[in-house]
């Protein structure tokens, strides 16, 4: 959909699926309980607009009866019946002030007992009044007022009923029967005013089903004055009802449900089209379908800034491990000169930037980074330590490789040296019992023995102070290496605090992200009950979705907070175990250079038994020298005295090869501990910290 979605694997993806699909699961969830909800509303109020229009049918046609009851039995306990015998004359005006003050009435009428029938139409000729119906139910009432079936009046076309009572004279003899047609007018005027649902209508039917008033909405089931409906389905069923009044629903019907009360000879009913919601409840699909697409633009846009700003906020961490994993240790800083915050609002990499503010007391990322810069002043101390004392190291280490060349060199002249003696004490002893003759000889090889020997015995003082020189700066490197070594495993130490600290802040994410859950859920909970309350709930519908939504902004930065935690610690494991490998690498060469200074400590033995045989052959020598003169007399003596000077010699020779050996291996030593020095200078200057 969008091209930052393709370019690279990104939060913005997951953030925009996540937003779309939890609105349009929400939206669709409202959509679901307003619609459900609504469906109750709308049939709720239609069985109260049904009832009501029932009742008020029902009111009406029951206040028609009662007054032109109480009129019916007014005009029947008048004088004008009262007497023994009426007066015709007298009755026709009581029936005529009588239905100038009803409307109700569309006829009065009064037939006596002898057939005598005063009104005010004319009547066919031989009309008895006493073979009406209307007459004969009022006299078998006997006294109490009949009420004949509606019936349709043939002239208006409209449906009339005619209410009747007995006349009986003060001696109590019936002298004839009162009569009145009365008109359904009044109630039709009063339901017409009435509204039920879309599509509802109310209906006043006699219990033969003829209909009486019929008003309302439905094409179906709004019916004509005098129809007769015995064969509807809505009136089989309101017939074939057990309880007087009520509700009830029709199978194979177009109706939704039938409200209805059938108390006395006209029952009435009100009824509503099944589809009578679809047209409120057709809009407000429409409504939350438009709403839901907004609300998905929205979302979409929503996610492409939150993408951006979390893309900005990560890169500035990014950028700082990656020249971290170069060597180059850069604390995190923010300066900027736009201090309007709204204006920073639309500039994502200046928000995200501002975000990446080192503050303890801050938010999330901004204590992020201010431990970061923590981290890298610790690491920074350590490695500028290091670097100070790598650069002593491999100085000493020079050092120390010049000095152990110089004394292999010297030793390796004393060997020469030596050997040429060896050589010559050899000579001398065989030529010593060749010849007495070669004695001059012999006091010139004793006198340049001697100078030798001095020579030896200077090189060999030489010799002796340079070891113990070495010596001394091998137990000095081997006391800076040992401190180097602690200061690592104190930065290992601090490594570990600093994960423990990782840990703690993964604690907080948890909590926050438990609070999360529990807002949402609160959140949930107040839109059902905001969707419950209808319209007074709107209000609060909104400030929960805007609660939600906040939820979801913290769930999916406690997210990302855990991520980035996530790869903090394993940055901080992989320095923990390149320290771990660097302090085993650093015992390893503790070890080495233990090892040199037991060496060095050896050449300096061996060189001290050197200088003792030196003084054992300079000692040998001033004896040879006394005893020359004494050759002449005993040359035995002088060629046991040869002989012993020739083992004496063979023996320095072969302590010179040791000697010379061992130093050849503590050179090697050295070498290797210069090697070792240079490459740890070479790894530590890799490190750039910036104060």
């Amino acid at each position: 959909m969008f091209n930052w979605m393709k370019s690279k694997k990104s939060l913005g993806r997951f953030v925009w699926n996540l937003l779309v699909w939890f609105i349009v699961a929400t939206a669709l969830l409202i959509m679901l309980f307003s619609y459900l909800s609504t469906k109750n509303m709308l049939t709720t109020r239609n069985e109260s607009s049904q009832k009501g229009a029932v009742n008020t049918l029902v009111a009406s046609n029951n206040d028609l009866h009662t007054s032109i009851n109480q009129e019916l039995e007014s005009l029947a306990s008048s004088s004008v019946f009262t007497k023994t015998n009426y007066n015709s004359k007298d009755v026709r005006y009581a029936l005529k002030m009588a239905k100038k003050g009803n409307v109700a009435m569309k006829q009065i009428e009064f037939g006596s007992t002898n057939g005598e029938m005063i009104t005010f139409v004319k009547l066919p000729s031989g009309f008895d009044p006493r073979e009406r119906p209307w007459y004969k139910g009022a006299i078998q009432k006997d006294g109490e007022v009949f009420w004949t079936s509606p019936y349709k009046d043939a002239g208006t076309g409209k449906m009339l009923t005619t209410a009747a009572i007995a006349v009986k004279n003060n001696q109590g003899k019936i002298v004839g029967v009162l009569g009145i047609d009365l008109s359904y007018s009044g109630v039709q005027k009063t339901i017409s005013g009435l509204n039920i649902g879309r599509t509802g209508s109310v209906t006043l039917v006699s219990k033969n089903g003829t209909i009486i008033a019929s008003q309302g909405k439905s094409e179906k089931y709004t019916f004509n004055s005098g129809k007769s409906i015995t064969k509807n389905i809505v009136f089989k069923a309101l017939k074939a009802a057990k309880q007087k009044q009520g509700t009830l629903k029709v199978k194979n019907s177009d109706t939704a449900q039938i409200v209805y009360n059938k108390k006395g000879n006209e029952w009435s009913f009100s009824v509503v089209d099944q589809n009578d919601l679809q047209t409120e409840l057709h809009t407000l699909l429409m409504i939350s379908i438009v709403t839901m697409l907004v609300l998905i633009i929205i979302v979409s846009f929503y996610a492409l800034y939150a993408s951006k700003f979390i893309k900005e906020t990560v890169s500035i961490y990014i950028q700082h491990f990656e020249a971290a994993s170069k060597g180059k240790l850069t604390k995190i800083s923010y300066s900027s000169e736009n201090k309007n915050f709204f204006r920073i609002i639309f500039h994502p990499k200046e928000l995200g930037h501002r975000f990446s503010k080192p503050d303890e007391n801050g938010h999330e990322f901004n204590q992020i980074s201010f431990h970061y810069n923590r981290m890298v002043d610790a690491v920074g101390r350590v490695i500028d330590s290091v670097q100070k004392e790598s650069v002593t190291v491999a100085d000493k280490s020079e050092s120390l490789l010049s000095l152990s060349q110089q004394t292999s060199k010297a030793t390796e002249e004393v060997a020469q040296a030596i050997t040429g003696v060896a050589e010559v004490t050899t000579s001398q002893a065989q030529e010593t019992s060749d010849s007495v003759g070669q004695l001059e000889t012999l006091t010139t090889i004793i006198d340049n023995l001697g100078i030798k020997i001095e020579n030896m015995m200077k090189h060999s003082q030489n010799s002796g102070k340079m070891n113990q020189e070495n010596l001394t700066l091998s137990n000095h490197v081997a006391n800076n290496w040992e401190d180097e070594l602690a200061k690592t495993k104190e930065l290992g130490e601090s490594i570990k605090d600093l994960n423990k600290q990782v840990q703690n802040v993964n604690k907080i994410v948890s909590v926050i992200s438990g609070i999360t859950q529990q807002t949402n859920l609160l959140a949930l909970n107040a839109s059902i009950e905001a969707a419950s309350a209808g319209e007074a709930g709107k209000g609060f519908a909104v400030v929960a979705t805007e609660i939600r939504k906040l939820s979801d902004q913290s769930k999916t930065s406690t997210k990302e907070i855990s991520d980035i935690l996530g790869k903090i610690r394993n940055d901080a494991d992989e320095i923990a175990n390149k320290m771990n490998d660097s302090i085993e690498g650093g015992e390893k060469q503790t070890k080495l250079i233990e090892q040199a200074i037991t060496s060095s400590k050896n050449v300096f033995d061996v060189n001290q038994e050197l200088i003792f045989g030196i003084k054992e052959v300079e000692e040998a020598s001033q004896k040879i020298e006394k005893i020359q003169h004494k050759v002449q007399t005993s040359l035995e003596n002088i060629a046991a005295s040869t002989e012993e000077n020739s083992a004496g010699t063979e023996e320095v020779s072969a302590n010179s090869e040791e000697v010379q050996a061992s130093m050849e291996e503590f050179t090697n030593h050295v070498a290797q501990l210069q090697a070792s020095s240079t490459t740890l200078k070479k790894v530590i200057e890799k490190f750039d910290f910036k104060k």
